[in-house]
């Protein structure tokens, strides 16, 4: 992996930093993680201990690798700042950055599992768009077909774990998990 900037990669990263950068001030600090976490469960708040994991997840990435990417010790991420250290944690250590990144992700797919039966089908993934950014139906429609990679009309675990490696470590533009939180 390269840490040499592609427009790709660029796109994403950008696209990621927008979703969790839940007041749009256009920097990202460890309080706008668990108010993503708090945003995305305004639907199941029925589920607090399933709210609490991604609010926890969501935190242990800020602090094992966002807080560290903070290059002039202000408590929060510029856009470059960030790229930079994404581009850095994926390149000196993947695995543990896709490790922490696989929690967060189980996390909201468990919170978006409605139906508990492990599996996100097309509505709830629906849901999921709404919740993170108001992505329209049609967009995660298309988003969906890319992630599904075996067309059975459900998106499975192992199926997302995919997804996160690529939209992260992907530089090629047709990546399926380029779609992970909807379109580009």
């Amino acid at each position: 992996m390269t840490t040499t900037a592609t427009p790709i990669l660029t796109r994403k990263l950008q696209h990621m930093f927008n979703l969790l950068d839940v007041d749009q001030d256009g920097y990202l600090t460890m309080a706008d993680l668990p108010a993503l976490a708090d945003a995305l469960a305004v639907p199941f708040a029925a589920q607090p201990e399933k709210i609490q994991t991604l609010r926890e997840a969501l935190l242990r990435i800020w602090e094992a690798h966002l807080g560290q990417m903070d290059e002039n010790g202000d408590g929060r991420l510029d856009t470059a700042e960030y790229e930079r250290g994404i581009r850095a944690a994926t390149a000196e250590d993947p695995k543990a950055f896709l490790r922490t990144m696989h929690a967060a992700v189980a996390a909201w797919f468990s919170l978006f599992d409605t139906n508990g039966d492990g599996h996100l089908d097309l509505d709830e993934y629906t849901q999921l768009g709404q919740a993170i950014g108001g992505i329209s139906p049609q967009d995660m429609a298309k988003a969906f077909q890319r992630l599904d990679r075996d067309g059975d009309g459900r998106l499975q675990p192992e199926e997302i774990r995919v997804a996160v490696i690529e939209f992260f470590t992907s530089e090629d533009p047709d990546a399926d998990g380029n779609w992970l939180y909807g379109p580009l």
